[in-house]
């Protein structure tokens, strides 16, 4: 049984009101919302700025606006701005973890390595930047120089969720700029102080007014405002199907550039001849570190059957050592859960289990008067048509099922309507590059948990993960520009 340690939170009120950051200067607007701290429900971390109509209209003036002062800078300059704001976070490292923490609830350890992966991003594409523009082809005829030059789009849309509020905005936004174009940003209502953070250090490395504008509130209350402007050219999306189907949708008519990344229901396949223990570790990891709040989260595993048994067993060691409480503490492995919504909702799946009389593997019992807290539970005997099995209950809940034969496995991995990530683990080289080849996902892992991702690497899944518009890395610059070919004919 683990009692979440009820000291009070570093962060106890940012209550500025002050939240919209338009054309390079800080703005309130009528209306506010408050955000409390998941761990502590009755502080309050920051009272925040709700954007209207006019405001988003406003940031979308002063994006196109910039567009002809940023657009033109060279991509030196460029590269300089977004190497300085990787120095400014990095020298903030532990101001943004504690703020992080604050917005969603994530433990101290996981809260920290992703502000130091946002420092990472700016660096890679502060590099990126710099590589060669364009290609030089042959021609047909001989007199003609062929070459292609790569273009910023314009005015670039970012929408992000609340469960990487510094990784997901810096793998949108950074290579946004980096490339040219500008940006109007909204994040969830939940991250808004890390959004606050975040674009204060994009302001203090030295962003021209109008490249970066920051507009908080409810996405449902701007969502008409946001896509609905003609000058928009790109729309950036990470968070549920539904809404970026509706997103998807309203930009379908004209040539808006769509990138859109909405959740995983992530399996693991565990063969006879897997290290157990290693991956017992990895799996638990994979599901349970960040409160199994990720989009990349192991949310499914298929072990053989020869070795469910004593699986089962070693999931059930693991989870009993973690650490369940405060996520201040650099001991905590697993917080609360980001608000009360999703804390019920999750709670709802765990109720319908039990209706459901499924076999409790492992759960960790929490006893807390206050905060999100879920218990991590691993589920056996589930039936296949569950929701359990199903949906993407984006708690810490992890499902193991049985099978006998690799195909069977294989089947069952990619039964899901999802196809973000997937993991196998074997010794078997043969049947790990066939896992890769068959798995219906657009991230693939062997012998390593689903959830972890490095931000040099395309990332982006499969059908109704994603709609294959790639993000990060090279990728990235596909995204973000527009080509132009020119022939250049020589006359003597």
């Amino acid at each position: 049984m683990t009692t979440p340690n009820k000291k009070v939170p570093p962060v106890t009120s940012l209550s500025t009101g002050k939240s919209l950051y338009i054309d390079g200067a800080w703005r309130s607007a009528t209306a506010t919302y408050v955000r409390v701290d998941p761990t502590f429900p009755t502080y309050e971390t920051g009272t925040y700025a709700k954007a209207d109509h006019e405001d988003v209209r406003d940031a979308f003036d002063a994006a196109s606006a910039a567009l002809g002062d940023w657009g033109t800078w060279t991509a030196q300059a460029r590269s300089d701005v977004l190497r300085i704001a990787a120095d400014i976070l990095e020298s903030r490292v532990h101001a943004a973890t504690i703020r992080l923490t604050a917005d969603m609830g994530k433990a101290h350890r996981d809260s920290m390595g992703e502000v130091r992966r946002s420092v990472a991003i700016l660096r890679y594409f502060a590099g990126e930047i710099l590589q060669p523009n364009g290609d030089v082809y042959p021609s047909v005829d001989p007199s003609v120089t062929l070459f292609t030059i790569e273009e910023p789009l314009g005015v670039v849309c970012a929408i992000t969720p609340w469960n990487f509020p510094f990784a997901i905005p810096t793998w949108k936004i950074a290579p946004a700029l980096a490339f040219g174009n500008s940006v109007v940003w909204k994040p969830a209502d939940a991250a808004s102080g890390s959004a606050v953070f975040l674009t204060e250090v994009f302001a203090d490395a030295g962003l021209p007014p109008g490249a970066l504008n920051l507009v908080t509130g409810k996405g449902r209350e701007m969502s008409k405002a946001l896509t609905s402007d003609p000058r928009l050219a790109a729309l950036s999306f990470t968070g549920s199907g539904e809404v970026g189907a509706s997103l998807r949708a309203s930009v379908a008519d004209r040539s808006v550039k769509v990138q859109l990344e909405m959740g995983g229901k992530n399996p693991a396949v565990i063969l006879a001849d897997a290290d157990l223990d290693d991956a017992a570790d990895q799996v638990v990891r994979g599901a349970m570190y960040c409160t199994g709040q990720r989009c990349t989260a192991t949310s499914r595993v298929y072990v053989e059957r020869s070795v469910a048994k004593d699986f089962k067993a070693k999931v059930a060691s693991r989870l009993a050592q973690l650490v369940v409480g405060n996520p201040y503490e650099e001991t905590t492995d697993v917080g609360p859960v980001v608000s009360e919504e999703q804390r019920v909702s999750i709670e709802g799946y765990l109720e319908q289990a039990r209706r459901e009389k499924t076999e409790i593997i492992s759960e960790i019992e929490i006893k807390a008067e206050a905060g999100y807290f879920v218990a991590p539970t691993i589920l056996g005997s589930v039936a296949r048509e569950s929701a359990l099995v199903k949906d993407e209950i984006f708690g810490p809940v992890l499902v193991i099922d049985e099978f006998d034969y690799f195909a069977e496995a294989l089947q069952l991995a990619n039964s899901s309507e999802f196809g973000l990530s997937s993991a196998i683990f074997t010794k078997d080289l043969a049947k790990a590059l066939e896992f890769i080849r068959r798995s219906e996902s657009g991230l693939v892992h062997v012998n390593r948990e689903t959830a972890n991702v490095e931000p040099h690497v395309p990332f982006g899944g499969m059908k109704g993960s994603s709609n294959l518009a790639r993000e990060q890395g090279r990728a990235a610059r596909g995204f973000f520009t527009k080509t132009k070919t020119a022939y250049i004919r020589s006359i003597s």
